[in-house]
């Protein structure tokens, strides 16, 4: 969603939820990597954007959480999907059409639809001049494929579910057998992975191995084991006055020491600040959880999942080279910056600029100004009147306009023992909120309200999805019915236990904030209780609520949607985030039968007719169940300098979603 978890990972890449946030500081590359220097602060954009070889810069509005594989939240990928860091073997254009990146033509598929087989382009080297072949293409896949696989979880999902074999037939020909027929494979699978040097990896990760030595992998097993176990504990609700086992500072001090023994980076803390520069140890020890986890999973597994698992831990994820990609990683101060050095190799296009610098600039007005002031030459966030009025007019400056295929909601966790397991009481609250009129008010008329997960820009979208009717009489009793009792404060009481939940938001998401506020006021008169809370995306809303154990109860985030409506990854129920899949998609824990017949279903049929009307069967399914309750749909805008420009004869589509597509190829005239 503008700067939400991603779905639209699976244009370019797959995605859709997040992983944990692992910022670091800029550190020294495998000796191969071109040398690099933290990047100078956002304030200083502008004159750093002419003195150093930067001849482009824009903005990315939250930490990069991690710099290998396919990343599951849009921060990291403006860097290393839209630019790209990491090519795939095809890139869908702004047409959404597939364009050869890494292959040398279209798939050639069998009759059956089951066998794809890919030939790759002449010459393919990767940034360090090595060659790139067939086995590199495998051996990306494969450890997707992995049941261990730590990238994106819609991109692993695509590639585990639907992939029976990869084969190289010679250096330049790979062959994908599918277990049954796929119809997003082009999206999700071809273009969607991210292919990555063999050679690179199993590199970085013998040098874990090694590093690694000094640890027992029972010891390691037993403090994982031991931490997961309190932290999922019964007692831990997420509420402040929770016994203090629950809260992942408490084992910082005996984790610290486990990882470093272990020859693995700890992270940096000034990812983990907050509005005040004060570090949230909570979230600090969440990300040194998701380390310890990771070396867990690599020690107890063998052969290709072990590599899978470890590719986040690796010295590989905090500067991957060689890349297939546009642009290589020269440095990443937490914070602060991101910079890029081109790829002279690269396989699509000559690139033009020698760097591109990124500063980290998470409030849209603050980016838009940028903009203005020359600072940064593009702004992928535009998502807020403030932030738009900023831009317009300026003659200096242009501005897009399009459908969003993502979509904002308040999704409940539907765990069992969690508050809002219970139908009647999801139901209940989309019933108290006067649905069109709050999403108008709080979007400043920039929302198209919806009503399930496909949005209007989908070709899926069926508009005779039932609507959301205010109802506060109908609410109160479905809450009766399950046992609810009035209490004397106004709000409903059951056990001992009041109809109240944190309501988690986004920070710096003044439209997301608005529609909590709003909804406040209306689900008060209805006896429910909701507090708004914002907090930090990768610091806080990632580890503690999207992924395991998530803690939470309601939560307002945003998806941003492939362009495919294959929605399997977010709400079948094999996608439940769990200990053992921590980032699956469906981390509000829906259990559906019938849902997940159709999700099966909608993905194996290839006729598009018959696919839209199992869709539509889905949205209405999925509307009146109410595991999510759902917001709205963006008009989105993007800024943009007039000196930015696509070299000759690819041109930069202000009304496509995927204007980004070609960004391999922009350039700033002089």
């Amino acid at each position: 969603m503008s700067p939400r978890t991603p779905r639209w990972l699976a244009i370019t890449a797959a995605t859709v939820l997040l992983v944990g946030a692992c910022g670091s500081s800029a550190t020294t590359a495998p000796s191969t990597a071109p040398a690099g220097s933290a990047g100078p602060a956002p304030s200083a954009a502008a004159s750093q954007a002419t003195g150093n070889g930067i001849t482009f810069a824009f903005n990315t509005n939250g930490e990069p959480s991690t710099w290998a594989g396919n990343p599951d939240d849009l921060p990291t990928s403006y860097i290393t999907q839209w630019l790209p860091m990491m090519a795939g073997l095809y890139v869908l254009d702004n047409k959404i059409n597939p364009e050869p990146l890494l292959a040398a033509a279209l798939p050639d598929i069998s009759a059956d639809g089951l066998t794809w087989t890919v030939t790759l382009k002449d010459n393919l080297k990767f940034s360090d001049g090595s060659p790139l072949t067939a086995d590199d293409v495998k051996f990306s896949f494969d450890i997707v494929k992995s049941p261990s696989c730590a990238q994106n979880p819609d991109n692993c999902s695509a590639i585990q579910d639907n992939v029976e074999s990869i084969t190289v037939k010679d250096p330049k020909t790979i062959v994908f057998q599918l277990k049954k027929p796929y119809a997003p494979f082009m999206t999700t699978g071809l273009s969607g992975t991210l292919i990555q040097s063999k050679a690179g990896i199993e590199a970085s990760f013998a040098r874990f191995q090694q590093g690694s030595s000094g640890v027992q992998a029972a010891d390691v097993k037993a403090l994982d084991d031991k931490v997961n176990k309190a932290i999922t504990d019964a007692a831990c609700t997420g509420d402040p006055t929770q016994p203090a086992t629950c809260n992942p500072e408490t084992y910082i001090a005996e984790i610290e020491p486990v990882l470093t023994k272990a020859g693995i980076a700890l992270p940096d803390k000034n990812a983990y600040k907050d509005d005040k520069g004060n570090v949230d140890n909570n979230a600090y020890g969440q990300a040194l959880i998701n380390k310890l986890d990771a070396l867990n999973k690599t020690l107890q597994a063998s052969a290709i999942d072990q590599i899978a698992a470890s590719l986040k831990i690796l010295d590989y994820a905090k500067k991957p080279w060689p890349i297939s990609g546009a642009y290589s990683l020269d440095s990443y101060t937490a914070g602060q910056s991101v910079t890029l050095v081109k790829n002279p190799y690269y396989a699509r296009v000559k690139v033009g600029p020698d760097k591109v610098y990124v500063p980290i600039i998470k409030d849209a007005v603050t980016a838009a100004n940028a903009l203005k002031q020359g600072d940064i030459q593009f702004t992928p966030t535009l998502d807020s009147l403030d932030a738009l009025k900023a831009v317009q007019g300026d003659p200096n400056l242009t501005t897009s306009k399009f459908n969003d295929f993502g979509y904002y909601y308040i999704g409940f966790n539907t765990r069992p023992g969690r508050l809002y397991s219970d139908r009647n009481l999801r139901q209940a609250f989309t019933m108290c909120v006067d649905h069109d009129k709050t999403v108008q008010v709080a979007t400043d008329g920039q929302g198209s309200p919806v009503y399930a997960n496909t949005p209007p820009a989908s070709w899926a979208f069926n508009p005779d999805t039932p609507k959301y009717t205010l109802d506060v009489p109908g609410a109160k009793k479905l809450i009766e019915s399950s046992g609810w009792k009035l209490g004397s404060d106004g709000i409903y009481q059951k056990d001992g236990k009041r109809l109240s939940t944190t309501l988690y938001v986004r920070q710096g998401r003044p439209q997301r904030v608005a529609f909590g506020q709003l909804a406040k006021d209306q689900l008060k008169q209805c006896g429910i209780e909701i507090i708004v809370k914002e907090s930090d995306f990768a610091a806080v809303l990632i580890p503690q609520v999207v992924n395991y154990p998530n803690n939470f109860d309601t939560y307002l985030g945003g998806w941003s949607t492939s362009t495919d409506p294959d929605d399997y990854s977010i709400f079948h129920s094999s996608k439940c985030s769990t200990k053992e899949q921590p980032q699956g998609n469906n981390f509000v824990c829906w259990n559906n039968p019938e849902a997940d017949k159709l999700l099966e279903q909608g993905r194996t049929t290839t006729d598009q007719a018959k696919r839209k009307e199992i869709y539509a069967q889905f949205q209405t399914l999925i509307h009146n169940e109410a595991p999510y309750y759902f917001l709205w749909a963006d008009q989105l805008s993007r800024g943009y300098s007039k000196k930015l420009q696509a070299q000759s004869p690819e041109t930069i589509d202000f009304t496509s979603p995927l204007d980004y597509w070609n960004m391999d190829n922009w350039t700033v005239a002089k």
